[in-house]
């Protein structure tokens, strides 16, 4: 998704808990990548940095995710 919207002409923010990051765990950021420390400021930074989420498909995580940022909207 990421690469449709960079190949698009978009800007792409990766926003990553350094912990992940060490451990190439995510593999290769498309555009530009902030690291922040805990998932609590990942959720921040990314409310912080966009106009518009869009959530896909995921987990519990995803779940939790959407509740933080709706709450926040």
């Amino acid at each position: 998704m990421s690469i449709a919207v960079f190949l698009g002409g978009s800007q792409v923010l990766g926003v990553v808990p350094k912990a992940l990051a060490k451990g190439d765990i995510i593999g290769k950021t498309i555009g530009e990548e902030l690291q922040v420390s805990t998932m609590s400021d990942r959720l921040i930074a990314m409310f912080n940095h966009t106009d518009a989420f869009i959530a896909l498909p995921g987990g519990l995580g995803t779940l939790e995710e959407i509740f933080h940022i709706s709450s926040w909207a």
